[in-house]
């Protein structure tokens, strides 16, 4: 598990950051690889703030002063040489993301009403939707794949999955709201704390963050696959 990328990245600290702090941080993940040659005072006047901020930001990031934190920054550098040392760690963090345990109810619900059952999913997670829907059929589960929220009025007496990496897709949200109004009871692959999962009966969900590009979001799905596969995994031990 890297010490320092993903919390640069994330930013999901205890307390709220300073503005000085946010340049340290800025300027931490953007010279990355140049940290461990760098002394305090450098990286102070090069983000433009204090050596007092540095260390601040250290702790910050759980760590004892900037000597520490650059040690632990030169060991990520180490990781991320091997590529399928990359491929491997990034696996193991989204793996860490998900929480597992909250599939168990989600598992129970769709085989006990496996024959009236909604699938839906926009852009890569419909992607993620059909591989579910292909998934539960070998199981002789047919699931239906619906891609329009009118559909939903056909389907009353049934109840919808509803895949969404973020959880806050406004066509989600709306078909979310939209099948309430029909008394369907709607179910979640979703991100952990959306407004999706709150709104959901049941929710099995992650807490992978949204990866950041270039300052383009790029949405991932492996760790979806990875939950639709818990789901399937999950019916085939209990029930088939």
């Amino acid at each position: 598990m890297y010490r320092v990328i993903h919390q640069l990245k994330e930013r999901n600290f205890d307390r709220s950051v300073t503005k000085s702090e946010a340049a340290v941080l800025d300027y931490l993940e953007e010279n990355f690889k140049k940290i461990p040659g760098l002394t305090v005072i450098k990286v102070a006047q090069e983000s433009y703030t204090s050596q007092a901020t540095i260390n601040r930001t250290s702790k910050l990031l759980g760590f004892a002063g900037f000597s520490e934190l650059k040690y632990a920054i030169r060991e990520d550098i180490e990781k991320m040489k091997s590529k399928s040392s990359i491929h491997i760690r990034n696996t193991e963090y989204i793996l860490n993301k998900i929480d597992f345990q909250s599939a168990n109810e989600l598992v129970k619900y769709v085989y006990k009403n496996r024959h009236h059952l909604l699938l839906f999913g926009l852009g890569a997670s419909h992607v993620s939707a059909q591989y579910m829907a292909r998934q539960l059929l070998y199981l002789g589960i047919p699931a239906i794949v619906v891609s329009e929220l009118q559909m939903v009025e056909k389907f009353k007496d049934y109840s919808i999955v509803i895949l969404s990496s973020s959880g806050e897709t406004q066509r989600c949200l709306q078909l979310m709201h939209d099948a309430q109004k029909v008394k369907m009871n709607v179910l979640s692959i979703t991100k952990k704390d959306s407004s999706l999962m709150l709104g959901s009966k049941i929710s099995f969900h992650h807490d992978v963050p949204v990866d950041k590009m270039d300052g383009i979001s790029r949405e991932q799905q492996i760790h979806m696959i990875l939950m639709v596969n818990e789901v399937i995994n999950q019916l085939k031990m209990e029930y088939f």
